[in-house]
């Protein structure tokens, strides 16, 4: 099989067929900063299809431009190589000679991420590590950074349903930072910078002029583009550890253009934490509507052209200016002759090109083309957290998940950000709070659609984390039941009986159940006419009542108290019983009064007293009675004391059992006792009946000596026995 002499064409093409294997008529193509270069070419080869279809993916060069020297005297600008992929194959069917023409598409390695999407999440790493990180996991090996800028780690980025290539080109956008493809022969390599002065200079030898001809090498037509476009940029956001800061930045445009001046673009929200990162952001947004308010536009015939290089033009004003895109176009029939065209004959060999040019002074920052995905909806998702714990959080109360879509997390406490959670009430210190648990099954929303902004809504059961009260048979059940942690086995609990009948209000307490009420707690028990109340409490109670305590009990009161009472009261005590008091003490009552004892008692007074009483009286005994004093001994009565003195008019009386025996009666006849007694009369004196004596009006006088009666019945010594109008006593 023939080859292809492709020396002096100016279009060439190296692929895996071999050298010359193939030969390449057409090019079209677009080469832009931050986007893929797309060529579509034309090629023909008389290899079989079979091998020519392996060459999808492969790597090629194509070739294109002047072969020769500069026919203006310049260096550099000879046919360049563009070095890519095989992303298309066409093949036609129409032979021309024994050759098969094919349609192709070249990319660079980059356009391959188009071709894979993931939902991933990254943490802790800056804008460029991430760029770096989908690079290398998807083989992007000819890469080179020339950022100058500083990138602060992100709290949480997500991709999300999109390319790798869609996921790094907004990121990139978002924060300023642009890319271009160099070539060799044998490859390609991505260039990632954020400022002008990293791009590349042009290999030309001299300055390109403008001449206004086909020059091959020449600068042919050169516009100057301006633009209204935004003059000034606000943003605004909102970070909840620093709610009540005032986040709205602003930055104006330095071009003067007074319809720029008084066009504001405003967005929300900025995704931004605090006003310097917001200045940053907005100082971004201004330098993109500059870099697109003055460009150049021209067509040329250097082949060399490539968006990312700087070039020098001659006799502008700012003429050294930086390419940021160019369409090539190429054709070169020339290996055909008239007949194996049939009718059509060739074009003579050319090539041409549009290009877009900023002056190198103005920052250039890519314009914010790829849309960032939106979550169409809430999702679920599980709460994780460390193993060995059952709470995971933060002072925030927020928690980290797992999303149902994230396939490289590992459940545990790095599968997310700490992602906040709605509550029922939050105030400064007050509110609502329940933290849900690792293993929980919650619904998470995201702020405007945002996938790097979750926060959870709400919570699910499902058939692992199932509902506290089985169902449908308990539907009329609502409440709150937690779970004793760590371990389980326990719970607090309200609970809800709403079926008609049987409505209820349970409260659980695992351990301990404290209330405080600041003011006022009323109780009502059945307020219908019915209603019972029990409290059982297996250990001790303590009340304390600051003031006054008052209990009504409309029927019976009863208490038991298994072992001892003790009350101790600082003031007074009154009680009032308004029909009988009965009790009974099983064993002994001790009763101790630091002072008197008043007791008024509207009727009889008695006291039954099995075995003995026993009075002890510091001082005396004073006992008044309206009518009489009856005291009954079944043996005797012994009265003891250094004196027994009765005031009465009239007798002291004992009874026998044959009769009453008056052992003294005072009368007009002063002392008399019968049987044998002793009689004093006011006239007659003493008188001892029997063997006594008998006295006159003038008494007995003892003298010292006594008197001695038989039997031993009286001894009277020393005075001790004497009678003047009356009688007196002396002590022994």
């Amino acid at each position: 099989m023939a080859g292809y002499d492709q020396a002096n064409r100016i279009l060439a093409i190296n692929t895996k067929l071999g050298t010359d294997k193939a030969v390449l008529t057409e090019v079209e193509g677009e080469d832009a900063i931050s986007k893929p270069f797309l060529f579509r070419i034309r090629f023909s080869t008389e290899e079989p299809a079979e091998k020519v279809q392996k060459l999808l993916g492969t790597e090629v060069t194509l070739w294109f431009g002047r072969p020769g020297e500069s026919d203006l005297g310049i260096t550099g600008v000879e046919r360049r190589p563009l070095h890519g992929h095989f992303s298309r194959l066409t093949r036609g069917f129409a032979q021309r000679g024994d050759a098969t023409e094919w349609r192709a598409e070249v990319v660079p390695a980059l356009w391959f991420l188009s071709r894979t999407s993931d939902c991933r999440i990254f943490q802790e790493k800056s804008v460029p590590d991430i760029v770096k990180a989908v690079l290398d996991l998807h083989g992007v090996k000819n890469v080179q950074m020339k950022l100058t800028g500083s990138y602060d780690p992100l709290d949480y980025c997500v991709q999300y349903r999109e390319t790798a290539l869609d996921f790094i080109s907004r990121l990139m956008e978002q924060n300023g930072i642009f890319f271009w493809h160099e070539h060799e022969m044998n490859r390609h390599t991505l260039v990632i910078a954020d400022d002008n002065g990293s791009t590349f200079a042009a290999p030309f030898s001299n300055d390109l002029p403008i001449t206004g001809r086909e020059d091959s090498d020449a600068i042919r037509r050169l516009d100057e583009d301006f633009a209204v476009r935004s003059g000034k940029w606000s943003l605004r956001d909102f970070n909840f550890e620093t709610p009540s800061v005032d986040l709205e930045v602003n930055e104006p445009t330095q071009i003067d253009v007074e319809q720029m001046k008084s066009r504001e673009r405003y967005d929300y929200p900025g995704l931004y934490p605090d006003k310097g990162l917001g200045k940053q952001a907005a100082r971004l947004q201004i330098e993109r509507e500059e870099a697109f308010h003055q460009q150049r536009r021209g067509e040329s015939g250097v082949a060399g052209f490539n968006a990312g290089m700087r070039v020098k033009i001659e006799g502008i004003e700012d003429s050294e200016v930086l390419i940021t895109e160019v369409r090539h176009r190429a054709e070169d029939y020339s290996h055909w002759t008239t007949q194996a065209w049939g009718r059509r004959q060739p074009t003579e060999p050319h090539y041409d090109n549009e290009f877009v040019c900023i002056p190198k002074s103005v920052k250039f920052r890519p314009e914010r083309v790829t849309p960032k995905p939106s979550v169409h909806g809430p999702q679920t998702a599980i709460v994780t957290g460390p193993s060995g714990e059952e709470i995971h959080t933060d002072k925030y109360g927020r928690v980290k998940v797992q999303f149902h879509w994230d396939r490289l997390g590992k459940k545990d406490d790095k599968s997310s950000c700490w992602i906040r959670v709605s509550q029922g009430w939050a105030g400064q210190n007050w509110g609502q709070i329940h933290i849900p648990r690792i293993g929980h099954e919650v619904i998470v929303d995201f702020l405007e659609g945002d996938p790097d902004r979750p926060i959870i809504t709400g919570r699910v059961y499902n058939a692992e984390s199932q509902v506290p009260y089985g169902l449908p048979a308990n539907k009329t059940q609502s409440g709150i039941k937690t779970n004793s942690t760590k371990g389980g086995g326990g719970s607090n609990e309200y609970r809800f009986e709403d079926k008609k009948g049987s409505e209820q209000i349970y409260i659980h307490a695992e351990k301990d159940y404290d209330t405080e009420v600041e003011n006022n707690e009323t109780r009502k028990v059945g307020l219908k006419g019915t209603g019972d109340r029990t409290t059982t409490i297996k250990n001790n109670e303590t009340l304390t009542v600051g003031n006054d305590k008052n209990t009504t009990v409309n029927g019976h009161f009863t208490e038991l108290i298994q072992k001892t009472e003790f009350r101790a009261v600082t003031g007074d005590v009154t009680e009032t019983f308004m029909a009988n008091e009965t009790r009974t003490i099983a064993s002994s009552m001790t009763e101790t009064i630091g002072a008197s004892v008043t007791q008024t008692i509207g009727a009889s007074f008695t006291q039954t007293v099995g075995a003995a009483v026993t009075q002890t009286v510091g001082t005396s005994i004073a006992q008044t009675a309206g009518v009489s004093i009856a005291i009954t001994a079944g043996a005797s009565i012994t009265l003891t004391a250094p004196s027994i003195k009765q005031i009465g008019p009239s007798w002291f009386k004992t009874g026998l059992a044959s009769g009453d025996a008056y052992v003294f009666k005072t009368s007009n006849s002063a002392v008399k006792t019968d049987v044998s007694g002793v009689s004093i009369g006011i006239v007659a004196g003493l008188k001892f009946d029997v063997a006594g004596i008998k006295m006159d009006n003038f008494g007995l006088s003892i003298k010292t000596g006594g008197i001695e009666i038989k039997n031993k019945a009286l001894a009277v010594r020393s005075k001790a026995f004497e009678t003047k109008r009356g009688l007196k006593l002396y002590s022994a």
